[in-house]
C-alpha cells in the first residue's frame, strides 16, 4: 500500500465577518489561529478515480498496490468557536431581570430594558457555513441565530390588551451628532415613550409629535429643506422616525406611509432603512395588524437610539435582506457661500457632499394560515453638493449682491412645508 499526503493549495481569507441581526463580528484568524484546524480527508486511488474512504474500511490489499492519498484542508474548530463566543461580550449570554410594564392612565411605564439579551446560535449550521466560506473565499457569513431578549413582566391590565412580550427592536446610531441634535432626539422620544397603538389602528408619527416647540425642549439644528441644508427647530427628529420605522419594519407590520430622505444621511446606515417626516407634509404611518395592542419603549444607550415594541407574538416570521445598491451618481461641485462670519479667505465645509444611488431591501413575512408575502422597499437618494462657507470682506459681499440679478431657487413644496427632514 502506497500512502501519499497532499496539502491542498488554499487562499484562505484572513478574517470572516459574521453578520448578526443588529451587529457585525469579525473572526480574525491571525489574532485567533485556534479557530482553525487541519482536517484530513482520505482517498482510495484506483487508476484515474479517487474514492473518499475512511481507514476503518477493508481495502483489497491482496490484489495489487493500493494507493491512498490524504488531503489536509483548513476547517473551523467547532469547540474553539464555541469558546470564542462564550468569551466575547458582543454575543455572550447575559443574565437579565424581567422588564416590568405597568399601566398608568393610557401610558405604559417601564422598569428595565430588554437589550441585555443574547444570541442563541445554531453552531453546527454556522460551522458548516464557515467551512463553505473558507473553501469559496467568502468574507461574510450570515449567522443562523435567534435573538433572545429579557423576559417581560406585564401587569394584568396589559396582558388583557395583548401586551406581553417583545415583538421587535429598532436601533439607529447617532455618532457624531451635535449637542443640539441629541437634545432634539431626547425632546422627541419623550412624546413616544409608553405610547399605546391599539389593535386594528394606525400609528401616525406626525400626529404623535404634533409640534416642535422651544417650550418642549427643541432647539435649532440642521435640516434638509428643498435644495438646502439649514438650521431650524427640530433638526434630528428624523433619527426618531427612522428608528420607529425600523422597529415596525422588522416586526412585519404593514407600512402605510414612508419616504426616504432626499440624500443619504450618514446617521441612517444601513442605507434604505430611513423614514423622513415633516409636520404638515410627509408622515410615517404603520398599521397594527397584530391580535393585541402594541406599546413602544424609547431610550438612548451610549450613542444608540432604541425603540422596543411590546405586543403579542402571533407566530409571524420576518426575514429582511439588503441593502442592494445600484445607480451610483457623483455629487455635484461644491456650493460656495460667501460670508462675513469667517476671516477673509478661510473656507469651512458646513455640510458634506453625498453621492446619489438607489437602495433596495426585501422583506418577507410569514403569518400562520396566511399566504406568504414578499415586499420590496425602494429608496432613491439624490446626489448632493457640499456646502462651503468662504470668508470675505463685508464690502465684497455687498458688491456681489448688487451685481447679481435675482434668481429663482427651486424648492420642493412638500419638503418646504416644515423643514424636519433631518
Amino acid at each position: 500500500m502506497v500512502v501519499e499526503f497532499v496539502w491542498a493549495s488554499e487562499d484562505l481569507p484572513k478574517k470572516i465577518t459574521l453578520i448578526f441581526e443588529d451587529r457585525l463580528l469579525a473572526l480574525d484568524f491571525r489574532a485567533h489561529p485556534e479557530l482553525l484546524q487541519q482536517t484530513p480527508q482520505h482517498f482510495l486511488v484506483v487508476g484515474s478515480t479517487r474514492l473518499p474512504v475512511s481507514f476503518g474500511e477493508n481495502f483489497p490489499l491482496n490484489k495489487g498496490i493500493v494507493k491512498i492519498e490524504t488531503e489536509f484542508t483548513t476547517t473551523i474548530d467547532p469547540e474553539n468557536l464555541t469558546t470564542f463566543f462564550k468569551t466575547t461580550s458582543l454575543v455572550s449570554q447575559q443574565e437579565a431581570q424581567p422588564v416590568k410594564l405597568t399601566l398608568s392612565g393610557n401610558i405604559v411605564h417601564f422598569s428595565g430594558r430588554p437589550t441585555t439579551g443574547y444570541y442563541d446560535i445554531d453552531k453546527l449550521k454556522l460551522t458548516s457555513l464557515l467551512n463553505t466560506a473558507l473553501v469559496n473565499g467568502d468574507t461574510f457569513v450570515r449567522v443562523p441565530a435567534e435573538k433572545i431578549f429579557a423576559p417581560v413582566d406585564p401587569s394584568d391590565e396589559l396582558v388583557e390588551r395583548g401586551i406581553e412580550s417583545v415583538i421587535a427592536i429598532g436601533r439607529s446610531n447617532f455618532t457624531g451628532s451635535s449637542d443640539a441634535r441629541v437634545q432634539n432626539i431626547l425632546a422627541s422620544i419623550r412624546k413616544f415613550n409608553g405610547l399605546i397603538v391599539p389593535k386594528g389602528k394606525t400609528f401616525s408619527f406626525n400626529s404623535t409629535l404634533k409640534n416642535v416647540l422651544e417650550s418642549d425642549g427643541f432647539v435649532p439644528e440642521l435640516v434638509i429643506k428643498g435644495n438646502e441644508t439649514k438650521k431650524e427647530l427640530g433638526g434630528g427628529v428624523c433619527q426618531v422616525s427612522t428608528t420607529v420605522f425600523r422597529a415596525a419594519f422588522t416586526a412585519g407590520l404593514p407600512m402605510l406611509d414612508r419616504r426616504n430622505h432626499s440624500y443619504a444621511v450618514p446617521y441612517y446606515k444601513p442605507y434604505g432603512l430611513d423614514a423622513t417626516i415633516y409636520l404638515g407634509g410627509q408622515d410615517f404611518r404603520f398599521a397594527n395588524d397584530t391580535p393585541g395592542d402594541i406599546t413602544m419603549q424609547a431610550f438612548i444607550s451610549g450613542e444608540n437610539l432604541y425603540f422596543v415594541f411590546y405586543g403579542q407574538d402571533d407566530g409571524r416570521k420576518v426575514a429582511i435582506e439588503g441593502p442592494f445598491i445600484s445607480n451610483y451618481s457623483k455629487a455635484p461641485e461644491p456650493k460656495i457661500i460667501e460670508t462675513e462670519e469667517l476671516p477673509p479667505g478661510q473656507m469651512v465645509e458646513m455640510s458634506p457632499a453625498h453621492s446619489g444611488f438607489a437602495s433596495k431591501w426585501i422583506r418577507r413575512v410569514w403569518k400562520p394560515g396566511e399566504v406568504f408575502q414578499e415586499e420590496v422597499l425602494k429608496s432613491y437618494y439624490r446626489p448632493w453638493a457640499a456646502t462651503i462657507w468662504k470668508g470675505v470682506k463685508a464690502e465684497e459681499v455687498a458688491q456681489r449682491i448688487s451685481s447679481e440679478a435675482p434668481r429663482a431657487i427651486g424648492i420642493e413644496v412638500e419638503e418646504a412645508a416644515a423643514g424636519l427632514e433631518s
